[in-house]
């Protein structure tokens, strides 16, 4: 490609970058009107297209203007000694001494929340879990994932052995979390020299890693995501070592085998991440140079799969009687679509239609709109769906795709409202449009109270978590660090525009892929409203500084046509 025709491409996909922060205000615009309607969405009220508008405009502007700033930003040398006089031996280099003095750093600055939520905050899904492990009579399901609960249950019995409390033995599961989770960061924000990010830069991240109270919050905090999330920061790390050698580190065994090791363990406890992994995997076979290392890049992301999704169900979940998990969880979305127009518009279905709907959701018309709550799709939600229920799903679903779009759409958008906005209130008048942290277990299982102590509340949870919500949340501008629509949608959208403007457009597509995955998955999953979703979002919370320095020091740098 001669130069001046490559000059014209670039050109042309600069401007076509600017349809990025379009797509990203109407989808604002349109979440924006549903999140503040109760889940309705009118196509007449002329209010709709304005919030549109003035969100396209907004991300537009936004968009642009960070780019020109990331272009006047001063750059200073990776190697650079003395940065600061207060911190001049503190160096953020790609080593194993500045890894463990950044660990160090977030570890000291995290123990305070050890102490406040000491002996560990539990999600109702912990407590669930427990429930099957202890409980005789109620079977292990792998609803959640079934490893986890081994694992949850391990520490509660060691808790019981060594401590005679099984919340205290929870609590080392939770402190070895945090101090993982510590570590991943720690690595991350070393990691940042290899794509030579500024020293200032770095300085910025590991003070945002060891300061924001929202990481330390959710890593005292015990869950799938809390506990995958680290590893899913790990293989982020070596996801970008194979992107920039091309697939070189492969050679390595030793990168080989911590790579598998580092993505068996974190789908085994999160499905979810199974498919980012496996998927993000995938493409990067596309940019490594050779064919053996895209076959090798090509077999180490099916091996999560083979692992979780093929042996673990054919020979695990027999010997140790464990129920397969509901696929409902998977099709919330349509479900969640179909029940809207179940709900709007009864009497345009027919009765074919009505014994389908009875079917698949296992319940009558009446009481699926009585449970129809439009920003979670649990309550519409039934047991295993079975194959052919899922073909008259899809059927149904394009159906009314057809015939009621603005009903299927609001049905989308009230379950990504807090994805996509800043102002979404559920049905008692809360605001879920922030990061609210868990402060204390007492939603919980009733059935583990049988099995162990629970702890209702925590030594300074309550405290701090009045503190958290009614001053961190409301700050000015500070503020809006604590939106999960920022994490979700915005820093996203923004470096899926960082992306497209790049030389090499496609090869920053696949860097980033880890990032876009996980969107896909947020905007698929059950719901963005409830406090769950703090936790649904959390991987990007951990990944997107290193997605978006490293994306933006290859901008700036002018990374070169491969």
């Amino acid at each position: 490609m001669n130069k001046g025709l490559k000059g014209r491409v670039v050109r042309t996909l600069k401007r076509v970058a600017y349809l990025v922060p379009i797509l990203l205000g109407v989808l604002f615009g349109v979440c924006s009107f549903v999140g503040v309607h109760g889940g309705t969405l009118e196509i007449r009220n002329i209010i709709l297209y304005a919030d549109v508008i003035f969100f396209a405009a907004l991300f537009v502007i936004i968009f642009h203007g960070a780019i020109k700033l990331v272009k006047k930003i001063k750059r200073h040398p990776c190697n650079l000694d003395t940065p600061f006089d207060f911190c001049k031996h503190l160096k953020l280099d790609w080593s194993l001494k500045s890894v463990i003095v950044s660990w160090g750093i977030i570890s000291i600055c995290w123990i305070p929340y050890a102490i406040i939520f000491f002996p560990g905050t539990y999600w109702f899904d912990t407590s669930w879990q427990l429930v099957q492990f202890f409980d005789p009579n109620t079977p292990i399901t792998d609803h959640h994932p079934f490893a986890l609960t081994y694992l949850l249950g391990f520490f509660a019995v060691l808790g019981k052995s060594l401590l005679d409390n099984a919340v205290y033995g929870l609590y080392i599961l939770v402190i070895l979390q945090a101090a993982v989770s510590a570590l991943s960061l720690a690595s991350m924000t070393c990691y940042l020299t290899r794509f030579k990010v500024p020293w200032k830069i770095r300085f910025i991240v590991i003070a945002f890693f060891a300061l924001f109270p929202f990481l330390p919050c959710l890593a005292m905090s015990l869950a799938k995501d809390t506990i995958a999330t680290p590893l899913f920061v790990f293989f982020s790390i070596m996801f970008c070592e194979i992107w920039m050698t091309r697939g070189n580190v492969l050679a390595s065994p030793l990168f080989d085998v911590l790579l598998i090791v580092d993505i068996v363990f974190a789908s085994a406890v999160k499905k979810t991440g199974m498919y980012v992994i496996m998927l993000s995997l995938l493409l990067l076979a596309f940019i490594v140079k050779t064919w053996l290392m895209k076959a090798g890049v090509v077999a180490i992301a099916l091996i999560p799969y083979l692992t979780v999704g093929l042996i673990a169900p054919t020979f695990i979940f027999p010997v140790l009687h464990i129920e397969p998990g509901e696929n409902s969880e998977m099709l919330a979305v349509p479900m969640q679509q179909v029940a809207n127009v179940v709900r709007n518009h009864p009497s345009s279905l027919s009765n074919k239609e009505l014994d389908e709907i009875q079917e698949i959701y296992q319940q009558d018309t009446e009481r699926l709109r009585g449970a129809y709550c439009w920003y979670v799709s649990d309550p519409i939600k039934g047991q295993r769906i079975p194959p052919e229920d899922v073909h008259k799903l899809g059927k149904l679903w394009l159906r009314q795709l057809l015939t009621h779009p603005t009903d299927m759409a609001a049905g989308w958008a009230g379950l990504s409202a807090s994805w996509f906005s800043f102002a979404v209130a559920s049905e008692d008048g809360a605001k879920q449009n922030s990061m609210v942290v868990l402060s204390g277990s007492s939603h919980h299982h009733p059935g583990v109270n049988q099995f162990m102590s629970w702890p209702d509340s925590t030594k300074g949870g309550q405290a701090f978590g009045k503190f958290y919500e009614q001053t961190l949340l409301t700050l000015p501008i500070a503020g809006v660090l604590f939106q999960k629509s920022l994490w979700a949608s915005i820093l996203p959208f923004f470096l899926i525009f960082v992306s497209v403007r790049s030389r090499s457009w496609w090869r920053m597509l696949i860097l980033n892929m880890p990032i876009m995955v996980t969107l896909l998955t947020l905007v698929a999953g059950p719901t963005s409203a409830y406090g769950e979703a703090v936790r649904y979002v959390l991987p990007l919370v951990y990944t997107l500084p290193l997605f978006l320095c490293i994306s933006l020091s290859l901008l700036e740098q002018g990374e070169p046509e491969q």
